[in-house]
């Protein structure tokens, strides 16, 4: 797994990372984006137009980029670490935001496949 994070570099000494930090993160990454993806495109894209601009797909995007940083904090943190509220680590920060990085890149390629299974946002990102 931590070849797919290569931008994290500093903590790959650490072995708790390796057993379950990694893998951790990577699902929480592709369960997060592809259910937010799906509810963009196949619930609301077959339902209504309101959200149907490039504005509302980028708002999705934001607010799966906050989702990915927010559960990874909290998982991250409590469940492999089991740290208490008063403990800081950055490490566990930084690889929150860079999952949440990719959480958003992600995003944009699963949009561009569920796109097509949408009525209203069939044109949204990209229109091809």
């Amino acid at each position: 797994m931590e070849f797919f994070y290569f931008l994290f570099e500093d903590l790959n000494h650490w072995d708790i990372w390796d057993q379950k930090g990694y893998s951790t993160g990577l699902i929480i990454l592709f369960a997060t984006t592809i259910l937010v993806t799906v509810f963009y495109y196949l619930l609301l894209g077959r339902k209504t137009m309101r959200f149907s601009t490039l504005g509302g797909w980028f708002v999705f995007g934001l607010s799966n980029f906050l989702l990915v940083f927010i559960i990874t904090l909290f998982a991250q943190g409590f469940g492999v670490f089991e740290l208490a509220f008063g403990d800081f680590f950055y490490e566990i920060w930084i690889f929150s935001l860079l999952n949440a990085i990719y959480g958003f890149v992600l995003y944009i390629f699963a949009s561009l496949f569920f796109k097509r299974f949408s009525i209203f946002s069939k044109f949204i990102p990209v229109k091809f």
